[in-house]
């Protein structure tokens, strides 16, 4: 890397970016946002934002599909990107490790179900970067944050991320992919590089503000405060939103990538007024994605224009939705007088007349139950959820029918009441049905270990450690069988790289010394330890000397 990427790479790791968690607020607390809060009303509410001389909404059309150009050169001399996910993979050590960082599986594996069926159609479209190979290509990735505002994000790399606010928020699929079309339209086009090389070292403190600052602890609301309103509050504002022509080029670009896709277009409007009505409900400020992804009545416009020169399609969610929106809603809950008051929501939607909302309600009750070790209760109200789906898919049916959560969830229920061969079962069936499932995935990793089978589970790690090295979970899982296998010396070693994902370098270093000493006369272990031992110092080194330049 050149000295500017190495000086990106030491702010972000600087102590502006210390920040110890995510916040946990019920809405955004930044002030001075009054402009902003009338735009939003007046845009949405405005009679502008719909054109006189186009047909209704309800006016179906068969135009053929506008292939909207690619706006602008994505290149941009500044940062590679290969730079770009040596930054992204920087950052997500520090988010990793973080305690409001989501590691809920069936969750991950939705979103990034998503990103691979959008990136699918921008391939086809061969929209710019699309294709990319070798280093100029992006490896995707979206997680979740546990936080209730609404908001999403796009990290230098192809990192994407996803409050479990938005989730909960959104009515359809379609909603949720329309944002994450829209952020991916952002990466193709590298507006964030592009705009890293116009503005320099301001932005970059900007983007920090953003993704660690406006999410700082709840544990330490002050230390937030102090980060957001000092003296990055100008960057932010200024220099952090993209620009209207961004948002513009990401607005076609994800539209045609929601078409192509398959997803319903009228997803992007839709999402809007769910933000006028989290709007109207929230206690100060606006959104947090329309801090970043500025709203304008010509923006509306489009977006509804847009929608209206295709013909009107409208696609049913998938089931998993509606389950994924019930785990959502327990990953943020946090204390015990949230899962209290979660369980009354989740009784209410179980009684309503919709289908996909008694199925939530019932999946949700499941999970609540589960947490709190019920897991008979548990049991019960998932062959419920269970019984309504079936009504709800029926005979041609286009929403999916096997549930990855639903198959996960029976598998830990199954496994925690001492079956582990269902548990196996369940496990199996999600992964033949998702193959790239991390949910199918751990789960058979925990049967096969209950099963005493830790050969298996190691050979399914092995693998899944080659082809995604920086996963923490991987080498986490891989340390526990090692360790019921009896190998010490190579559970150091699992152990050392599952730091090292975390960006913990001491523990990784202190790890891997062990795991040397373990490693004994076995000469190749102790080699390739030595090798590894070498590089986590190296590294070690270098950042703490850009921390201490920076």
């Amino acid at each position: 890397m050149g000295k500017q990427v190495k000086r990106i790479v030491a702010l972000y790791l600087s102590g502006v970016l210390s920040v110890s968690s995510f916040a946990q607020q019920p809405g955004v607390s930044v002030t001075q946002d009054n402009a902003a809060k009338e735009n939003l009303g007046r845009v949405i509410q405005s009679p502008e934002a719909r054109s006189a001389n186009l047909p209704s909404r309800n006016t179906l059309q068969s135009q053929p599909v506008l292939v909207l150009p690619d706006m602008g050169d994505p290149g941009g001399d500044a940062l590679s990107p290969l730079d770009e996910r040596k930054i992204g993979e920087q950052i997500m050590r520090e988010i990793r490790r973080d305690r409001d960082f989501s590691n809920d599986w069936p969750i991950y594996d939705y979103l990034n179900s998503m990103e691979r069926r959008l990136m699918q159609a921008a391939r086809r479209l061969q929209l710019g970067g699309a294709n990319a190979q070798g280093s100029a290509a992006y490896d995707y990735e979206v997680f979740a944050v546990k936080d209730p505002s609404i908001n999403a994000f796009a990290l230098p790399g192809g990192f994407i991320g996803f409050h479990t606010g938005l989730l909960i928020t959104a009515e359809t699929d379609s909603e949720v992919a329309s944002v994450m079309g829209h952020e991916i339209g952002h990466v193709l086009q590298r507006h964030l590089a592009r705009s890293l090389e116009r503005q320099g070292t301001n932005s970059i403190i900007a983007l920090a503000g953003i993704v660690l600052g406006a999410l700082a602890a709840a544990s330490n609301p002050g230390a937030a405060a102090g980060l957001i309103t000092g003296g990055q509050a100008l960057a932010i504002q200024n220099q952090l939103s993209y620009s209207r022509d961004a948002e513009r080029e990401a607005d076609r670009i994800g539209f045609q990538i929601l078409q192509a896709s398959g997803y319903d277009v009228n997803g992007a409007p839709a999402f809007f007024q769910r933000l006028q009505k989290a709007y109207g409900i929230m206690d100060s400020g606006v959104p947090g994605y329309l801090r970043t992804h500025p709203l304008t009545t010509d923006r509306i416009a489009d977006m509804q224009d847009r929608a209206r020169t295709v013909a009107q399609n409208r696609v049913p969610s998938a089931l998993e939705f509606y389950l994924i929106k019930a785990r959502a809603r327990v990953e943020q809950s946090g204390s015990t007088s949230g899962l209290f008051d979660l369980r009354n929501l989740f009784e209410s939607l179980s009684k309503q007349t919709a289908p996909e909302k008694q199925m939530e309600g019932f999946y949700g009750l499941a999970l609540i139950a589960q947490r709190q070790g019920r897991f008979d209760q548990a049991e019960g109200f998932l062959q419920k959820a269970r019984a309504v789906a079936q009504n709800v898919l029926a005979p041609g049916s286009p929403v999916q029918r096997q549930s990855l959560s639903f198959d996960y969830t029976a598998s830990e229920l199954a496994l925690a009441r001492g079956r582990p061969e269902e548990a196996l079962q369940y496990a199996q069936n999600a992964a033949k049905a998702d193959p790239f499932s991390f949910s199918a995935a751990v789960a058979t990793v925990n049967a096969e270990l209950r099963l005493g089978r830790a050969n298996e589970a190691i050979a399914l790690l092995r693998a899944k450690t080659k082809a995604q090295p920086n996963e923490t979970i991987w080498w986490d899982l891989l340390a526990r069988a090692y360790d019921q296998d009896k190998k010490i010396g190579l559970r150091h070693y699992a152990l050392a790289e599952k730091f090292a994902t975390e960006g913990a370098w001491p523990s990784a270093i202190e790890q891997l010394k062990i795991a040397r000493s373990a490693a004994g006369n076995d000469f190749y272990l102790g080699s390739v330890i030595d090798a590894r031992l070498r590089v986590f110092q190296n590294q070690y080194r270098e950042e703490q000397k850009e921390q201490k330049k920076s």
